[in-house]
Protein backbone atom coordinates (compact mmCIF):
# COMPACT_ATOMS: atom_id res chain seq x y z
CA UNK A 1 0.00 0.00 0.00
CA UNK A 2 1.49 3.61 -0.97
CA UNK A 3 1.07 6.02 2.43
CA UNK A 4 2.67 8.67 0.48
CA UNK A 5 0.55 11.47 0.31
CA UNK A 6 0.30 13.03 -3.32
CA UNK A 7 1.54 16.05 -2.59
CA UNK A 8 2.70 18.67 0.14
CA UNK A 9 2.08 22.35 0.01
CA UNK A 10 2.53 25.45 2.06
CA UNK A 11 -0.58 27.60 3.21
CA UNK A 12 1.62 29.88 4.60
CA UNK A 13 3.93 33.19 3.37
CA UNK A 14 7.42 33.45 4.07
CA UNK A 15 8.11 36.28 6.74
CA UNK A 16 10.18 38.98 5.36
CA UNK A 17 10.97 42.83 5.79
CA UNK A 18 8.28 43.12 3.17
CA UNK A 19 5.65 41.31 5.19
CA UNK A 20 2.52 43.61 5.18
CA UNK A 21 1.14 44.27 8.53
CA UNK A 22 -2.47 45.49 9.29
CA UNK A 23 -2.82 49.01 9.35
CA UNK A 24 0.79 49.49 8.20
CA UNK A 25 2.26 50.04 11.51
CA UNK A 26 4.27 46.83 12.62
CA UNK A 27 7.08 45.51 11.11
CA UNK A 28 9.63 42.96 10.92
CA UNK A 29 13.75 43.11 10.34
CA UNK A 30 16.42 40.70 10.47
CA UNK A 31 19.55 41.75 12.05
CA UNK A 32 22.78 40.38 11.72
CA UNK A 33 24.46 38.77 14.93
CA UNK A 34 27.58 37.52 13.24
CA UNK A 35 28.54 36.83 9.66
CA UNK A 36 31.56 34.49 8.04
CA UNK A 37 31.85 36.95 5.71
CA UNK A 38 33.22 39.26 8.16
CA UNK A 39 35.27 36.83 9.91
CA UNK A 40 33.04 35.53 12.43
CA UNK A 41 33.02 31.40 12.21
CA UNK A 42 29.04 31.09 11.86
CA UNK A 43 26.32 33.20 10.47
CA UNK A 44 23.48 33.97 13.08
CA UNK A 45 20.78 36.44 13.12
CA UNK A 46 18.22 38.31 15.72
CA UNK A 47 15.08 38.77 14.39
CA UNK A 48 12.89 41.17 15.63
CA UNK A 49 9.59 41.38 15.70
CA UNK A 50 6.91 45.05 16.47
CA UNK A 51 4.48 42.10 16.82
CA UNK A 52 3.50 38.53 17.46
CA UNK A 53 0.47 38.86 15.31
CA UNK A 54 2.23 39.30 11.50
CA UNK A 55 2.33 37.62 8.43
CA UNK A 56 0.15 34.11 8.84
CA UNK A 57 -0.10 33.80 12.15
CA UNK A 58 -2.82 32.47 14.19
CA UNK A 59 -5.02 34.56 16.95
CA UNK A 60 -5.20 32.55 20.34
CA UNK A 61 -8.53 33.52 22.77
CA UNK A 62 -6.17 35.85 24.87
CA UNK A 63 -5.83 37.92 22.60
CA UNK A 64 -9.35 39.59 23.08
CA UNK A 65 -10.20 37.37 25.96
CA UNK A 66 -8.04 38.02 29.24
CA UNK A 67 -8.45 34.49 30.81
CA UNK A 68 -8.79 33.03 27.50
CA UNK A 69 -6.90 29.75 26.36
CA UNK A 70 -2.73 30.60 25.66
CA UNK A 71 -0.89 28.65 22.87
CA UNK A 72 0.20 26.46 26.08
CA UNK A 73 -3.35 24.89 26.59
CA UNK A 74 -3.67 23.16 22.95
CA UNK A 75 -1.50 19.93 22.89
CA UNK A 76 0.55 18.71 19.72
CA UNK A 77 -2.88 16.68 18.48
CA UNK A 78 -4.99 19.84 18.01
CA UNK A 79 -2.75 21.09 15.31
CA UNK A 80 -3.98 18.32 13.01
CA UNK A 81 -7.02 18.86 10.80
CA UNK A 82 -8.85 15.98 8.76
CA UNK A 83 -12.28 17.79 8.05
CA UNK A 84 -11.78 20.50 6.34
CA UNK A 85 -13.99 22.30 3.68
CA UNK A 86 -13.07 25.18 1.55
CA UNK A 87 -15.38 28.29 0.31
CA UNK A 88 -14.36 30.19 -2.63
CA UNK A 89 -16.12 33.76 -2.13
CA UNK A 90 -14.63 36.67 -4.25
CA UNK A 91 -13.56 40.15 -2.73
CA UNK A 92 -12.68 43.38 -4.84
CA UNK A 93 -12.47 45.93 -1.80
CA UNK A 94 -13.32 45.87 2.07
CA UNK A 95 -17.32 44.00 2.68
CA UNK A 96 -18.03 42.09 5.76
CA UNK A 97 -18.53 37.96 4.79
CA UNK A 98 -21.28 36.48 6.78
CA UNK A 99 -23.51 33.77 6.71
CA UNK A 100 -25.34 34.21 4.15
CA UNK A 101 -22.80 32.83 2.12
CA UNK A 102 -23.01 29.69 4.21
CA UNK A 103 -26.67 28.98 3.78
CA UNK A 104 -26.56 27.15 0.91
CA UNK A 105 -23.20 25.44 0.81
CA UNK A 106 -22.81 21.97 1.14
CA UNK A 107 -20.64 21.89 4.25
CA UNK A 108 -20.10 18.18 6.54
CA UNK A 109 -21.66 18.82 9.66
CA UNK A 110 -18.38 17.57 11.36
CA UNK A 111 -15.72 20.09 9.89
CA UNK A 112 -13.03 20.95 12.25
CA UNK A 113 -11.40 23.62 9.91
CA UNK A 114 -12.59 26.02 7.12
CA UNK A 115 -10.38 27.58 4.94
CA UNK A 116 -12.49 31.07 3.44
CA UNK A 117 -10.53 31.62 -0.43
CA UNK A 118 -11.34 35.20 -1.54
CA UNK A 119 -8.29 35.95 -3.62
CA UNK A 120 -7.86 39.04 -2.09
CA UNK A 121 -4.31 37.41 -1.83
CA UNK A 122 -3.36 39.12 -5.28
CA UNK A 123 -3.19 42.46 -3.48
CA UNK A 124 -0.84 41.59 -0.70
CA UNK A 125 2.33 44.07 -2.32
CA UNK A 126 -0.25 46.54 -2.33
CA UNK A 127 -1.81 49.11 0.57
CA UNK A 128 -4.89 47.85 -0.68
CA UNK A 129 -4.18 44.91 1.05
CA UNK A 130 -3.94 46.29 4.80
CA UNK A 131 -5.85 49.81 4.05
CA UNK A 132 -9.13 48.18 2.02
CA UNK A 133 -9.58 44.51 3.70
CA UNK A 134 -12.60 42.21 3.86
CA UNK A 135 -13.40 41.00 7.20
CA UNK A 136 -15.70 38.77 8.47
CA UNK A 137 -19.04 40.00 11.06
CA UNK A 138 -20.21 38.44 13.73
CA UNK A 139 -23.13 36.60 12.94
CA UNK A 140 -20.78 34.42 11.17
CA UNK A 141 -19.07 33.43 14.19
CA UNK A 142 -22.48 32.37 16.07
CA UNK A 143 -23.62 30.62 12.78
CA UNK A 144 -20.53 28.29 12.42
CA UNK A 145 -20.65 27.53 16.30
CA UNK A 146 -24.24 27.06 15.92
CA UNK A 147 -23.93 24.38 13.13
CA UNK A 148 -20.42 22.82 13.24
CA UNK A 149 -19.83 21.92 16.96
CA UNK A 150 -16.33 20.22 15.73
CA UNK A 151 -15.17 23.62 14.11
CA UNK A 152 -11.69 24.51 15.86
CA UNK A 153 -10.04 27.12 13.59
CA UNK A 154 -10.89 29.07 10.49
CA UNK A 155 -8.46 30.53 8.29
CA UNK A 156 -8.47 33.05 5.29
CA UNK A 157 -6.40 35.13 2.57
CA UNK A 158 -6.41 38.56 3.68
CA UNK A 159 -4.82 39.96 6.34
CA UNK A 160 -6.66 40.05 9.39
CA UNK A 161 -10.68 39.37 10.48
CA UNK A 162 -11.18 42.87 10.93
CA UNK A 163 -11.73 45.24 8.03
CA UNK A 164 -9.52 48.35 8.47
CA UNK A 165 -12.63 50.30 7.31
CA UNK A 166 -14.65 48.48 9.80
CA UNK A 167 -12.63 48.28 12.82
CA UNK A 168 -15.67 48.50 15.62
CA UNK A 169 -17.10 45.58 13.98
CA UNK A 170 -14.08 43.67 13.92
CA UNK A 171 -13.36 43.91 17.78
CA UNK A 172 -16.69 42.20 17.84
CA UNK A 173 -15.95 39.64 15.79
CA UNK A 174 -12.60 38.54 16.95
CA UNK A 175 -14.86 37.90 20.34
CA UNK A 176 -17.84 36.34 18.50
CA UNK A 177 -14.66 33.89 17.42
CA UNK A 178 -12.78 33.66 20.31
CA UNK A 179 -14.65 33.95 23.57
CA UNK A 180 -17.45 30.99 24.94
CA UNK A 181 -17.15 28.01 25.71
CA UNK A 182 -16.49 26.62 22.30
CA UNK A 183 -13.61 29.33 20.70
CA UNK A 184 -13.04 29.23 17.05
CA UNK A 185 -9.55 30.25 16.32
CA UNK A 186 -8.44 32.46 13.58
CA UNK A 187 -6.10 32.36 11.28
CA UNK A 188 -4.88 35.04 9.20
CA UNK A 189 -3.23 36.29 5.93
CA UNK A 190 -2.81 32.62 4.62
CA UNK A 191 -1.39 32.05 1.51
CA UNK A 192 -4.69 29.89 -0.47
CA UNK A 193 -3.84 30.90 -4.18
CA UNK A 194 -2.37 27.49 -4.79
CA UNK A 195 -5.22 25.90 -3.44
CA UNK A 196 -8.45 24.94 -5.83
CA UNK A 197 -10.09 22.15 -3.32
CA UNK A 198 -10.19 21.08 0.04
CA UNK A 199 -7.26 19.32 1.29
CA UNK A 200 -6.88 15.73 2.86
CA UNK A 201 -4.88 17.02 5.83
CA UNK A 202 -3.71 20.47 7.15
CA UNK A 203 -1.21 20.69 9.79
CA UNK A 204 -0.77 24.00 11.54
CA UNK A 205 2.65 24.84 13.36
CA UNK A 206 2.64 28.03 15.91
CA UNK A 207 5.97 28.95 16.88
CA UNK A 208 5.08 27.66 20.63
CA UNK A 209 6.10 31.07 23.01
CA UNK A 210 4.65 31.19 26.46
CA UNK A 211 1.69 32.03 27.43
CA UNK A 212 1.36 34.10 23.72
CA UNK A 213 -2.12 35.11 22.82
CA UNK A 214 -0.97 34.10 19.03
CA UNK A 215 1.59 33.56 16.93
CA UNK A 216 3.36 33.02 13.43
CA UNK A 217 2.38 29.71 11.77
CA UNK A 218 3.77 27.60 8.82
CA UNK A 219 0.53 25.55 7.68
CA UNK A 220 1.57 22.68 5.56
CA UNK A 221 -1.03 20.88 3.13
CA UNK A 222 -1.28 17.15 1.81
CA UNK A 223 -3.70 17.32 -1.28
Amino acid sequence: MNLIPSEYIFLSHIISEHTPTYGNRDNFQVVPNSEIKKGDSANSSKWIFTTNHLGTHIDIPNHFVENGNTIDDYNAEFWIFKNIHLIEISCEHEVLIDEKSFIKENIDSNIEFLLIKTNYERFRNFDKYWNNNPGIAPSLASYLKNNFPKLRAIGFDFISLTSFQFRSVGKESHLAFLGGHSPILIIEDMKLSDLSYKPKEVIVLPLRVQETNGSPVTILAII
